[in-house]
């Protein structure tokens, strides 16, 4: 039955009424708790995405995340959903919530009906996906709000009616700052640290982890430990998986020794937490140990401070523990202890507690953590010895050879050097090569580089030997991992650009359909730009790996002047894969501001890589002060594949300095210098090394000649 109300009727109950309510209005007054939500900028843009394969399929997947957040509902700035909803053929948004598994289906109508937003998750994490029935056209996706309510203290990881936490002094967890979580120290090799990967989403997440923690003030605002007791974060270490929902979420992570003592936390405090596999739940107590907030009932000097409490093993299945121990924020990250045996079995990371629930961690087992403390980064590699560089390692290196890098190998952990033993190899374009370095004191060496080519880019790196003969390199994942350095008496840079920001390139669409150049993180394919820096310019980016439709798509470089320079180069990293060949990428110059065009390349399907090239300006336009790049792609053909990018966009003038050929160095290239190179060359000089193999051998002979008729 429905009741309905009119609004004078209202007021006649309420003044017949008036006279009781007074006499009970102390004990029935209405209580509200209004919901207070607070836009949090996000930046999701699926750009077009369709389904070309054969079956329904997920075309585009995004995870939001707010830190803290109690429960989020998304507001679409854009939802453009393709396909028919009578006939099935309609695509639709799946949302789902990571902390309680909540789901929602939105198509085209429910979108419209909700006005653009969602329903409310809880939780601090979502995920957002286009489902799309195949080739039933384009879907994009664009948000840049979300609605993130916060509690005022109403905390489901409080197992119980009160915060039963006590102060501790455990220095094998420490408080992670700015994110405002915990981590702790394992028995790995090197005394590193875990904690949750949602607090350590970037490598700003976390600067300084701090130890020996003094309460905060009275109104809960922090106080710090001296600087003897933090710790520098090293970026290197990082492995995080960003976090992924309960039992998905893990991060490893190292930090320096101390700036003043010289100590890791491991040799400053003196113990680390033994890690193990979860047991089973057989009646155990499990304890939390970090660094949570504070709210009712507990004094507000206790914020953020380390605090302990031990409740009930609920359950573990797969990689998911459940406890009923006192949490708040600030715990994530915090060891999961089983209190039987001391043993960390796991990782704090969400809240849920209740009668029948528990707050939840990440077991150790997860196969993904045991693959980041298989494989250990940065500081938290095993101890091997330490390479320093008094001098710092060369900006640019002489092409003709004799640039020098001072290296002292130092002790570190157990590990010490064995004197004489350092080697240094270069890769001029051959591969490496050894050559022994001048050790000037014990351990303390001097590196020359060889020859090599004028404008190329050597490959080079060390090792050193221990007194008991493992041999330790620089990089530590040499020869896989190595320096490099570009060879060039002077460079002159006109622009270096990784695309990483905005630089003034323009993108102009000529009847491009979908998926015209756009500068942004890639997705899809490829699916990582060429320099590892993130960005670049990509056709049809997305993880549903869409691609160009129509075109030309034209990517415009801004105007330079080279007028007052003498023989520049343009370089490049491109990619092109095609199925059609009039599927074209073309690259070309101008000298008139884009008026004419001179064509540099023009290329049908080059696979999928990456490639990068140079060519030199003056042989395509003249030198004047209104030079324009223009890169253009065109799906030619029916609606084929076309995947364009160009990251790696360098414009340089590079002086080569002296000329190999002018060996005797008296400014003319003559027979002189031949004479002058077969007399270093038959006393087995190491200045007729020409090809920089690190032996005087025939080869060197046909490498002079050939430079020497080139002259200089």
């Amino acid at each position: 039955m429905r009741t309905k109300h009119s609004a004078a009727a209202a007021l006649v109950l309420t003044a017949a009424m008036c006279g009781s309510l007074a006499a009970t209005a102390s004990a029935q007054d209405a209580i509200t708790a209004p919901l207070i939500t607070e836009p949090m900028p996000i930046d999701v843009d699926s750009g077009l995405v369709s389904n070309d394969g054969d079956t329904e399929a997920v075309i585009f997947s995004h995870t939001i995340f707010i830190p803290g957040a109690a429960a989020l509902r998304l507001e679409f700035d854009e939802a453009t959903l393709s396909g028919l909803i009578s006939d099935g053929s309609g695509s639709y948004l799946r949302i789902r919530s990571l902390f309680d598994g909540g789901e929602q289906r939105l198509d085209a109508r429910h979108v419209e009906q909700w006005q653009n937003t969602s329903a409310y998750f809880n939780g601090d994490e979502v995920t957002i996906e286009i489902v799309a029935q195949p080739g039933t056209g384009a879907n994009r996706l664009a948000m840049s709000i979300v609605q993130a309510e916060f509690e005022p203290f109403v905390d489901r990881s409080i197992c119980g009616p009160t915060d039963d936490r006590v102060l501790s002094s455990d220095n094998r967890a420490a408080r992670l700052l700015p994110v405002g979580c915990t981590g702790w120290l394992i028995n790995d090799c090197n005394s590193c640290f875990l904690t949750a990967g949602h607090c350590s989403t970037s490598n700003s997440s976390i600067n300084v982890v701090q130890f020996n923690v003094p309460l905060s003030n009275s109104e809960g605002s922090l106080n710090h430990p001296p600087p003897e007791d933090q710790y520098a974060f090293d970026v290197a270490s990082r492995q995080s998986n960003g976090g992924g929902g309960v039992g998905n979420d893990y991060a490893y992570f190292g930090v320096f020794p101390n700036s003043n003592t010289g100590l890791t936390p491991a040799e400053a405090y003196g113990d680390v937490y033994q890690l193990a596999t979860p047991p089973q739940n057989q009646g155990q107590d499990i304890r939390i140990t970090g660094y949570g907030t504070t709210g009712n009932g507990v004094p507000r000097q206790w914020n953020q401070v380390q605090k302990t409490h031990t409740g009930p093993f609920f359950s573990f299945a797969g990689t998911t523990l459940s406890y009923q121990t006192d949490t708040t924020g600030g715990n994530s990250g915090s060891p999961v202890i089983n209190e039987d045996t001391g043993e960390a079995i796991g990782i704090h990371t969400h809240g849920g507690c209740g009668s029948n629930s528990g707050n939840y961690g990440t077991g150790a087992n997860h196969s993904g953590l045991q693959a980041y403390l298989a494989n250990p980064k940065g500081v938290c590699e095993c101890p091997q010895l330490d390479f320093f560089f008094p001098g710092g390692l060369p900006d640019s290196i002489d092409p003709s050879g004799g640039t020098q890098v001072v290296i002292e190998v130092l002790p570190n952990g157990d590990a010490d050097p064995e004197p004489g033993t350092g080697i240094f190899y270069v890769d001029g374009g051959s591969g490496f090569v050894a050559f022994p370095m001048d050790q000037i004191q014990d351990n303390v060496y001097v590196a020359t580089f060889p020859a090599v080519e004028c404008r190329s880019t050597a490959r080079y790196y060390f090792s050193a030997e221990t007194d008991d003969g493992e041999t330790a390199f620089e990089p530590r994942e040499a020869p896989n991992s190595s320096y490099d350095v570009f060879a060039a008496a002077s460079r002159t840079v006109v622009l270096d650009d990784d695309f990483e920001n905005d630089n003034g390139f323009t993108v102009i669409n000529e009847n491009v359909n979908a998926g015209g150049w756009k500068r942004s993180i890639v997705q899809g394919n490829p699916n990582d730009d060429y320099n590892g820096g993130g960005k670049a310019y990509i056709t049809g980016n997305g993880l549903g790996n869409p691609d160009l439709d129509g075109g030309p798509t034209r990517l415009v470089s801004p105007t330079f002047d080279l007028s007052g320079l003498s023989d520049p180069y343009l370089g490049y990293a491109r990619w092109f894969s095609a199925v059609d060949s009039t599927d074209r990428l073309t690259i070309e110059l101008s000298d008139d501001g884009g008026s004419t065009w001179a064509t540099v390349e023009d290329l049908t399907d080059q696979g999928d890589q990456w490639v990068f090239v140079s060519h030199r300006v003056a042989d395509y336009i003249s030198l004047t002060d209104n030079v324009v790049a223009r890169f253009s792609a065109v799906d030619g053909g029916s609606d084929t594949r076309v995947e364009g990018g160009i990251d790696a966009f360098i414009l340089d003038e590079v002086d080569c300095g002296g000329c190999i050929a002018d060996f005797n160095g008296d400014g003319d290239v003559n027979t002189q210098d031949v004479l002058s190179f077969l007399n270093a060359w038959n006393a087995g000089d190491g200045s007729a090394d020409i090809n920089g193999d690190g032996s005087v051998n025939t080869q060197d002979v046909l490498a002079f000649l050939n430079l020497w008729n080139e002259g200089c």
